[in-house]
C-alpha cells in the first residue's frame, strides 16, 4: 500500500503539472499556493517536496525566512513531467487489464500502479567512470552540509600566466571575505568557506577525485589562460552536474572559446590581486550570495 508521502507527492506533482500545461511553463510555485491548492499542511508539503527535490522530479528555491516551509518556491522538472505521465499510463494499463480479468484479485489498482511507478532515487546520468558508492556519500555528505559553501579551483599548475599558489591564495582570501559578508548582512547566518584546489595530473583514482571534489562543489573556478585540455574537462564535469562555473584568465590573453563564452569569466593581473572589472568585488560577493541561498 502506498504511504501518506508518496500519496502526498501525487497530488504535488498533479498540481504542479495541471499549472504547467495551464500555463506553457514549468515556472516556479510558491510553497504557500502549494499548500494551498493541495490542502496539505506545511509539514506535508515539506516532506513531499523534499524527496520530490531529491529524487530530481521538483526543483526547489530555499532560503532563510520562508518559514512555515523549509523552501520559498518549487517547479516541475522534465523528469517530473515525464514521471507524472509515466503514472498515468500505468494507470491506463491497469484499468484496462483490470476490465480483461488480467489482474489477479489479491492485489489492488493502487499497489500495481505504486509498483509499476515508484520513486527511487535516479540513478545518476554521466557518473564518472569507477564511481563508488563511497564516493557518491561523499558527495551527499557535502551536499547536505548547509552551513559550508564549498568552491573548488582548477588551474594549470606550470601555468605560463600565473603562479598556482598565489592566485590560490589571492582567490581564497576574495571568497572568505564574500562569505564574512554575507555573514555579517544576514541576521543568524553562520556560513564558513572550504576552498579546495583541485589536485594536478591525472590517473583513474585520482580523476574519480577530482570529480567528487567539483560534483560536490557549490562553485568551481577555472583558469583559461593556458587552455590546457585537463581544465575543459574538469569544466566539462562541472557544467553537467551543476556546479556554479566561473571562468578567470589573465587579462593578456583572449575570451575562452566561444563553447564556454556565456559562462561568467573575468580578467585578473598580479596573479589575482587585481580583477579589470570595477564591480568584480559586487559582482563576486553576489555570486555567492546566490549559492548560498540556493543551499540554506
Amino acid at each position: 500500500m502506498a504511504t501518506e508521502i508518496e500519496k502526498n507527492q501525487d497530488l504535488i506533482l498533479t498540481f504542479l503539472n495541471k499549472v504547467a500545461n495551464e500555463t506553457g511553463t514549468m515556472d516556479y510555485i510558491s510553497a504557500k499556493d502549494i499548500g494551498d491548492e493541495t490542502g496539505l499542511s506545511p509539514l506535508k508539503v515539506n516532506q513531499a517536496v523534499e524527496l520530490l527535490n531529491a529524487s530530481g522530479q521538483v526543483e526547489w528555491l530555499q532560503t532563510m525566512d520562508s518559514a512555515p516551509y523549509d523552501f520559498i518556491s518549487a517547479k516541475l522538472t522534465s523528469r517530473g513531467a515525464y514521471m507524472f505521465q509515466r503514472k498515468q499510463a500505468a494507470e491506463e494499463s491497469v484499468k484496462s487489464l483490470s476490465q480483461k480479468g488480467g489482474i489477479p484479485e489479491s492485489a489492488s489498482v493502487y499497489e500495481l500502479i505504486s509498483f509499476l511507478t515508484r520513486r527511487k532515487p535516479p540513478i545518476p546520468e554521466g557518473s564518472p567512470y569507477g564511481f563508488t558508492d563511497k564516493d557518491w556519500e561523499a558527495v551527499s555528505a557535502q551536499k547536505a552540509d548547509k552551513n559550508v559553501l564549498c568552491v573548488v579551483f582548477g588551474c594549470k599548475f606550470d601555468s605560463d600566466f600565473c603562479s598556482y599558489k598565489e592566485l590560490a591564495k589571492n582567490l581564497q582570501s576574495m571568497f572568505n571575505e564574500a562569505v564574512e559578508r554575507f555573514n555579517n548582512e544576514n541576521k543568524g547566518a553562520n556560513t564558513s568557506l572550504r576552498f579546495e584546489p583541485l589536485h594536478a595530473g591525472y590517473g583513474e583514482h585520482l580523476f574519480n577525485e577530482i570529480a567528487r571534489d567539483i560534483i560536490s562543489s557549490d562553485i568551481s573556478v577555472f583558469e583559461t589562460s593556458d587552455m590546457a585540455p585537463n581544465i575543459f574537462i574538469e569544466i566539462g564535469v562541472a557544467l553537467t552536474w551543476g556546479s556554479r562555473v566561473f571562468l578567470i584568465k589573465n587579462e593578456k590573453c583572449p575570451t575562452p572559446p566561444s563553447d564556454i563564452s556565456g559562462q561568467t569569466y573575468a580578467d585578473y593581473s598580479d596573479n589575482g590581486q587585481k580583477f579589470s572589472d570595477p564591480d568584480h568585488s559586487e559582482k563576486l560577493y553576489r555570486m555567492v550570495e546566490r549559492a548560498i541561498r540556493k543551499k540554506s
